[in-house]
């Protein structure tokens, strides 16, 4: 299954204003088998930008370009995908 908008978009109708835990991510990964889905605090990532934001979490693509995993916005090489959970202040 390829990364592209059409996913993020589904991922994200799915997801709704949830919190990205342990049995949602579960869930998530049964529904998009072959897709590499991880979880984190958003607080956790240090660089790049997300392709979509809500209040509860952010979306963030990982790329495998030359040979090193790094967050990028480009789907033509998106392996992966991130889900960053926004703490509340």
């Amino acid at each position: 299954m390829g990364i592209d908008a059409a996913l993020i978009e589904t991922i994200v109708d799915t997801i709704g204003e949830l919190r990205p835990d342990e049995a949602l991510m579960g869930r998530l990964r049964e529904r998009f088998p072959g897709v590499r889905l991880t979880a984190c605090f958003d607080d956790d990532v240090l660089s790049g930008k997300p392709v979509y934001t809500s209040p509860a979490y952010a979306v963030y693509l990982v790329g495998s370009g030359e040979h090193c995993l790094s967050l990028t916005n480009d789907y033509e090489i998106a392996t992966g995908v991130v889900i960053a959970e926004i703490m509340e202040e």
